[in-house]
């Protein structure tokens, strides 16, 4: 039987993308994990960040010129996302990468590991970030177009959770703080443009404060506001607003400081008008050694703590250097891990952690909030507010956002790649006992890719077409070519993911030839 068009379509549609998780999206102050790739708001939970920050080697091992990063060598991907697995951890923060590298297997491994990511699209190297001592001169066409290829080489990965769009630019050094924030709505601006455009899904943009107290209260009431009034939302600082806000906050040292004492009392008060999600981008003082990571269990997850008004945190750091913050040695030599105390210690503190089940139609407030220069200033007087005026797009990234930047290096999810479960590098406990380790791949990544596909085979018996929503998809490429003006039509939020790798197996020219 010859198959109708709307069938036809409906399955090439489905051959175009890949198996994948979901992509978290965003409800008021809330991360929001899909229940299904029916992405329905009964069922769909909050999603808590249980996370830490990865940077093997430091800023120093970061190479712009080089060949590799640390999401380039699949082996040592998948000897890292064991040890994820076995900390518990469901997301990774990596501050610098190098946007013309391959990282579909690091970033496939992540994926089915179930791992998500949240990624600085800055370096410290010159031209790849906002000087915060010369943000008028830095912000331009050169800087700008390695931030919109980065989204490019990131933008189909699901579990790309967002984007830090910069970290600890507004400090309290010098005049910082007065002449840098306008500057970074403004590369938030261009960034949600450039994603709203060139992206098959909407990723959030966030930004990374300083560990200064007044100071961070001040950039977060200026980065979330998106109202002149109060009443009606403003577009062009809607544009520009952070969609979620990350602090580095190392005030709760292990052993010595509580709820109180660490000042998580007043973060829990002076946030409490938060209408995005707020996180913890860098914590875990280590005061104290080995730490034991209390505020864990008593200061930020807990209902009774932070845990109804934050959304967890990235612990620092995965790798021991100098200062002394690592989860786990790793040996430069032959890239063997081995667990410190801290390491178990943090383990535990994440397991005896219960997330109470909230989910998204739970939340159906307003997202507006007032963007008041008193507030702000009072918090911290010298800061930038300039009238809540960003500085003009100049004419080269207006351009660039239009038509794209023609990045070579498109990232995908692989469908005819096997993604390791071993790897040859050994892993010891904080005994220094050798482990058996293996990594584990749930099948609930995928689920909502089988579902599509036997979507698209009911549509094929029954006659009927497969309904749009399942054809929108996160990890197919969109075009970024300078003839191409056409934008992509996004779910709410989180694209529907779904699978099958037709166009390998051949079926693709069958339903091609059915066609004609």
């Amino acid at each position: 039987m010859k198959l109708s068009t709307s069938v036809l379509l409906s399955l090439l549609a489905v051959s175009e993308v890949t198996q994948a998780m979901l992509p978290i999206h965003i409800k008021q102050y809330r991360f929001i994990k899909p229940s299904s790739a029916d992405n329905n708001a009964t069922k769909n939970e909050i999603f808590y960040v249980k996370g830490l920050d990865y940077q093997p080697g430091g800023s120093s091992g970061y190479d712009p010129d080089g060949d590799s990063d640390v999401l380039s060598d699949a082996e040592k991907c998948a000897r890292d996302t064991f040890v994820f697995q076995q900390l518990g951890v469901n997301t990774v923060r990596i501050y610098s990468l190098n946007p013309d590298l391959n990282h579909d297997k690091c970033m496939t491994i992540l994926n089915n590991a179930g791992i998500y990511v949240i990624l600085d699209v800055n370096s410290g190297n010159y031209g790849e970030n906002l000087d915060r001592s010369d943000p008028w001169g830095t912000y331009n066409s050169q800087y700008i177009g390695r931030v919109f290829r980065f989204i490019d080489a990131f933008k189909n990965y699901p579990n790309v959770l967002g984007f830090f769009s910069g970290n600890e630019v507004i400090n309290d050094q010098k005049n910082y703080a007065s002449i840098d924030p306008p500057y970074v709505r403004a590369v938030q601006r261009d960034m949600k443009q450039y994603i709203e455009r060139h992206s098959n899904r909407t990723i959030p943009v966030g930004y990374s404060a300083a560990n200064t107290v007044d100071l961070r209260l001040a950039t977060y009431r200026y980065l979330q506001c998106n109202s002149l009034d109060g009443k009606t939302v403003n577009k062009a600082l809607n544009e520009s607003r952070s969609d979620f806000f990350g602090l580095n906050t190392y005030e709760w040292c292990s052993g010595s400081s509580d709820w109180k004492s660490s000042g998580y009392d007043v973060l829990n008060s002076t946030f409490s008008d938060a209408v995005i999600p707020l996180i913890f981008s860098e914590y875990g003082c280590n005061k104290n050694l080995p730490r034991t990571f209390d505020e864990v269990t008593d200061g930020l997850y807990p209902s009774t703590g932070l845990g109804n008004l934050f959304s967890g945190g990235l612990v620092y750091e995965y790798a021991e250097e100098a200062n002394n913050y690592g989860l786990v040695d790793m040996d430069d030599s032959d890239g063997s891990i081995t667990y410190k105390k801290d390491f178990d210690n943090f383990k535990s503190a994440l397991s005896k952690l219960n997330d109470s089940t909230t989910h998204e139609s739970h939340y159906n407030g307003t997202s507006l909030y007032r963007c008041n220069a008193t507030a702000i200033t009072s918090a911290y007087k010298n800061f930038g507010v300039s009238n809540f005026t960003i500085p003009d797009q100049p004419d080269d990234i207006a351009k660039m956002i239009k038509y794209g930047v023609n990045g070579t290096n498109v990232g995908k999810i692989l469908t005819n790649y096997t993604a390791p479960t071993t790897f040859n590098y050994t892993v010891k406990d904080s005994d220094n006992n050798t482990i058996n380790a293996k990594i584990a791949y749930n099948q609930t990544n995928l689920l909502n890719a089988l579902k599509a596909v036997e979507s698209a085979s009911e549509a094929q018996s029954s006659g009927t077409t497969v309904a749009s929503e399942t054809q929108t998809s996160g990890n197919s490429q969109s075009s970024t070519s300078s003839h191409s003006s056409t934008k992509s039509k996004k779910s709410k939020g989180a694209a529907a993911h779904i699978g099958g790798p037709f166009a390998e197996t051949g079926l693709l020219a069958v339903l091609i030839s059915a066609l004609l």
